[in-house]
């Protein structure tokens, strides 16, 4: 009997220490983890901040973009060093591999401000464009790289110790199970409240990786349409362009603009406006094809690029747009038209060149009275080709 006393007490003073354990583990590691993601999460906001700013989508100021980038270091730095903050203490690193991340991580922050900063100079200032376009993007994701590291090793390390934790447990319940029946009892309600624990952080994380996804999505789609953003449709036009220049396929842009969409914002109001904006997106959507792309290419112009099309079809398919725009009234603001561009790839060398060539015409389709679609018939200057 005595040794069942002895034997029961020393399993309760086990499980005691092991609960101890498991929460210091967790008040030691997850707002680590909480920081790492923080880190990447403020330096994601900048950095679309910094965007919608530079075209024009959203006010905003230089130095509200570097106080993202400096709450962000503030989180490395405790990370290295401690630190306590409304989301609860911050213990210093203990492992050489991932301070040394930590210090990458701040490297690559102190390149990424003076990238913003440069970046913004050539956009802002003197409305140039660069190679420091390249480098801005390179050094912001060279920057997510090393924060991902950092995360990603926490979480090694905290599923590491969860394994070692669980073993334990396993080892308390035989034991328990042996001894007397009411500490079999006592650790499957122990048990039970760890996976409620570890669930909670299940969800935790997963709240998180969706917070990513949708700071990913936001910084390729118009937040007000969701259609393409303007960087984005640079991007797969691009694309297009390389591929034309391989395979001699045919593909077409249509650049159309609203008319006079500022007298709807002033008559009706920005709401009204709005609504505008996204009852049109959802018409010519929906008379588009899967492999044809759609932007919001800044205000209330839009863009459109239909690969495998030639001018013909590319007309057709503006006067088809232009229809259904002006056809049926808008709610809350009655007609309203559109004025259309249209231009057909021919051999340029630049994209730059071929959205020129469907503005050319979109300003045409303008001064010859608005709601009407104009195709661009002049062939590519000679620098362009």
């Amino acid at each position: 009997m005595a040794f069942l006393i002895v034997t029961g007490l020393l399993l309760v003073s086990m499980i005691i220490y092991s609960a101890e354990t498991g929460l210091r583990m967790s008040q030691r590691y997850t707002p680590l983890i909480d920081a790492a993601m923080e880190i990447k999460l403020e330096a994601a906001l900048g950095h679309l901040l910094l965007e919608e700013t530079l075209h024009k989508e959203r006010p905003g100021r230089l130095e509200d973009v570097l106080t993202h980038l400096n709450q962000a270091d503030w989180y490395a730095l405790a990370m290295l060093e401690g630190g306590t903050n409304a989301e609860g203490t911050f213990i210093p690193l203990d492992d050489p591999l991932l301070r040394q991340y930590i210090v990458d991580v701040r490297h690559e922050l102190v390149l990424f401000k003076e990238d913003i900063k440069l970046h913004w100079r050539n956009t802002m200032i003197l409305q140039t464009k660069s190679e420091t376009d390249k480098v801005f993007d390179a050094t912001f994701n060279s920057f997510i790289e090393k924060a991902d590291i950092v995360e990603t090793h926490l979480q090694q390390l905290i599923k590491q110790a969860e394994r070692r934790f669980i073993v334990v447990q396993i080892i308390l319940a035989v034991g328990a199970m042996g001894v007397v029946m009411w500490l079999g009892l006592l650790f499957r309600r122990f048990i039970k409240a760890q996976n409620r624990a570890l669930e909670l952080l299940q969800s935790e994380i997963q709240r998180r990786l969706l917070i990513e996804q949708t700071l990913r999505e936001q910084a390729t789609t118009d937040t007000l349409t969701g259609l393409l953003n303007r960087r984005s449709m640079l991007e797969i036009l691009q694309d297009e362009l390389n591929r034309a220049h391989r395979l001699g396929s045919p593909f077409s842009v249509v650049m159309f603009d609203i008319d006079l969409f500022k007298a709807v914002n002033d008559t009706f109001g920005h709401e009204a406006g709005d609504t505008v904006l996204t009852t049109i997106a959802t018409r010519v959507t929906s008379r588009l094809r899967d492999v044809d792309s759609f932007a919001r290419w800044g205000g209330e112009e839009f863009l459109l690029l239909l690969p495998g099309t030639d001018l013909q079809g590319a007309l057709a398919l503006a006067e088809t747009c232009r229809e259904i725009i002006a056809d049926s009234p808008m709610p809350g603001v009655g007609v309203v038209t559109a004025s259309f561009g249209v231009a057909d790839y021919r051999h340029e060398k630049s994209v730059t060149a071929l959205i020129r060539r469907a503005d050319s015409a979109l300003y045409d389709a303008k001064n010859k009275g608005r709601n009407r679609v104009e195709a661009s018939i002049t062939d590519a200057s000679p620098a362009a080709l």
